[in-house]
């Protein structure tokens, strides 16, 4: 039987064709599991890089059919050694199935802690790692909210920046039903709210927001790379990230690595709970007014837009490939992994004051409900290295509250000359991106 890693698909997408590269690099096939995309042409690029493939009916994949999936290719000849989701959605699946396949991973009961944006401050807040209120937000009940803070909606799970909103006015609450039905009816996102849709308010975090991209296998901690989101836009009920630069520009590099241990004390903290492997996009801020650090957010997978090609400039690894590895990695070679990890580690470049590559990469959003007639970025000096123009004439974008991204694009800039870089290509692509609307 050949060795196979299973991938779980959503509507007929993942990073196929990365994980295909990764799996044929340790000698296993990829094999995948997708529920049923609206259109079947969707499939038809992601199996060129799959050497088999299950389509269920369904819009979302449940844990049946992944028992039905694994019987079926272990009848065609497959031995099902992990299972891979890059999708946050089915990441409670992924655990649930390596647990029974016995791969390197950290529990579902660790990871559901995570996704519940409302226990995970809690737990933190009892932990003495946070400082930031918070409440549950009840349907038709209007919180009884200090005046005096700030404070910030958000859904207890969610992605995108789905109806993440500074609460200037207690009123805007009564938004909340008709925000719920969007999340119900959205078939491209839903799957990630896992019949969850209430929402949270807590206090807002004034500073600067950070991510850290990180792998944890074992318990040891490996802060690969930092961003920092260089550009924030608010609108109306979301909150888009335009621009992130790795490494920091704002600030100096004893506060990026004050930060960094503070993320390694809270994840430590959770490995109690089972919270001991996997790759994670970890979201933060420096509360300037209070002078520490607090966790926004931690999401058990990698990160969207260009975090991985970012991160592989940077550090030279895949965050995909080192996942993937990390699933089946033999206890032996466990040390040399992490010895690996610590080598490309942009925060420990950080640490010794030695040399670290950089980038600056931008993401450009949508209208939602409108139809794009014509877009285009073509910018006659200095092009990005990785452009990728995610819709073209004729689409029509949701009707949703959530980043809706419509490029992305990624640079090598001079790391000793960010502020000017970041400044630079804020321009850059003001002047040069252009999209119409029918």
């Amino acid at each position: 039987m050949k060795r196979a890693i299973l991938l779980l698909l959503h509507l007929g997408k993942s990073y196929t064709e990365e994980i295909a590269a990764a799996a044929a690099g340790l000698d296993l096939a990829l094999v995948g599991l997708s529920s049923r995309p609206e259109e079947p042409a969707v499939l038809d690029g992601t199996r060129r890089h799959l050497a088999d493939c299950v389509v269920t009916e369904e819009a979302e994949l449940r844990s049946g059919d992944v028992e039905k999936a694994l019987r079926e290719l272990t009848d065609r000849g497959y031995r099902i050694e992990a299972v891979l989701a890059s999708f946050e959605g089915y990441r409670l699946l992924m655990a649930e199935f390596n647990e029974k396949l016995g791969a390197r991973d950290s529990t579902q009961a660790a990871l559901r802690l995570c996704l519940d944006k409302f226990e995970l401050r809690r737990y933190l807040f009892a932990e003495g790692l946070s400082e930031v209120r918070v409440n549950r937000l009840a349907p038709g009940a209007i919180p009884d909210l200090d005046p005096d803070t700030r404070w910030f909606v958000k859904p207890v799970r969610g992605a995108s920046s789905f109806a993440t909103f500074v609460l200037d006015d207690v009123g805007d609450l009564a938004e909340l039903p008709a925000i719920q039905e969007q999340m119900r009816a959205d078939r491209r996102m839903k799957a990630i709210f896992m019949d969850r849709y209430d929402f949270l308010v807590e206090e807002y975090v004034e500073g600067p927001e950070f991510s850290f991209e990180t792998v944890v296998l074992d318990g040891r901690v490996h802060h690969l790379c930092v961003h920092e989101k260089a550009r924030v836009e608010r609108l109306e009920r979301t909150t888009l990230e335009g621009m992130s630069v790795s490494p920091p520009a704002s600030i100096d590099r004893e506060l990026v690595l004050e930060g960094s241990d503070h993320v390694t004390r809270c994840l430590a903290a959770l490995a109690g709970r089972g919270l001991t492997a996997g790759v994670f996009h970890i979201e933060v801020k420096y509360w300037e007014s209070r002078k520490r650090w607090e966790i926004i957010e931690i999401n058990p997978r990698m990160g969207g837009s260009l975090i991985n090609p970012s991160t592989q400039t940077v550090t030279g690894y895949s965050l995909l490939d080192l996942w993937t590895e990390s699933l089946l990695l033999p206890d032996g070679e466990r040390d040399a992994f992490c010895d690996r990890l610590t080598r490309a580690s942009q925060l420990e470049a950080l640490r010794t004051g030695a040399p670290t590559r950089a980038t600056v990469f931008l993401s450009k959003y949508g209208e939602k409900g409108r139809t794009i007639d014509e877009i285009r970025f073509e910018p006659p000096t200095r092009p990005p290295r990785i452009l990728r123009l995610h819709v073209v004439e004729g689409t029509e974008l949701d009707a949703s509250d959530r980043g809706i991204c419509l490029m992305d694009a990624l640079w090598d800039v001079a790391a000793d000359d960010l502020e000017a870089e970041t400044a630079f290509l804020d321009r850059h692509a003001a002047e040069h991106f252009h999209v119409r609307y029918r």
